[in-house]
């Protein structure tokens, strides 16, 4: 009888495998891909700003959703590798600096974003507490972003770890969108605690 451990190896696994099969650059497009069946975040022909997307799987994923005539804004820290898919603008900033909205907004002529899915993480310590702490202040200074670049009636996929500052952030993104669910996706690693904030319909 496998162990729930195997189990779970073994998903893993299969989701590092199939990434590598289907040509995306990690796991990750699996969550934008479960994400978008489950709740139907973008349209064919939408606007996507991503944050956190490096390496880019689930910046390849937003790319074939939202199709040639659509448009995907991939944000990292890190040099991204070129994308085959001609539908992706990369930009090499750090989210937590001050000017990245308006750096997002001029290479999108001043249109706003269907969705922004932040994907961000920082370099783990090992330490909970402190990472903790590191990944709620890229969840916020996401949603900071998101405030300007995601037009009205537009969605957040947001990720996040469950900590006591966390609630504070989710009453703030209950007033901003119709529709707020926490979303744990399949394909997440076994030992990590994120979930993903879902909100649907941006009020302004």
């Amino acid at each position: 009888m496998p162990t729930r451990r195997w189990v779970e190896d073994a998903k893993r696994d299969y989701y590092r495998r199939r990434a590598r099969e289907e040509g995306y650059r990690s796991r990750a497009a699996y969550k934008l891909l479960e994400a978008q069946r489950k709740f139907k975040l973008i349209r064919r022909g939408g606007i996507v700003v991503e944050l956190g997307a490096w390496p880019g799987g689930m910046t390849q994923a937003a790319a074939k959703i939202v199709g040639p005539e659509g448009l995907v804004v991939a944000v990292d820290v890190r040099e991204f590798e070129p994308f085959r898919e001609e539908n992706v603008i990369t930009l090499q900033l750090d989210i937590l600096e001050d000017d990245v909205a308006s750096e997002v907004l001029r290479t999108l002529d001043g249109k706003r974003a269907d969705l922004l899915v932040s994907d961000a993480s920082p370099r783990f310590t090992g330490i909970r507490d402190v990472d903790v702490v590191r990944q709620y202040e890229l969840s916020l200074k996401s949603f900071e972003i998101a405030r300007k670049v995601v037009k009205r009636n537009g969605s957040i996929m947001l990720k996040a770890f469950d900590c006591e500052e966390i609630k504070e952030l989710e009453r703030e993104l209950r007033g901003e969108y119709k529709v707020l669910r926490r979303f744990i996706p399949k394909a997440k690693r076994k030992t990590s605690s994120e979930f993903y904030f879902i909100g649907l319909g941006k009020r302004f």
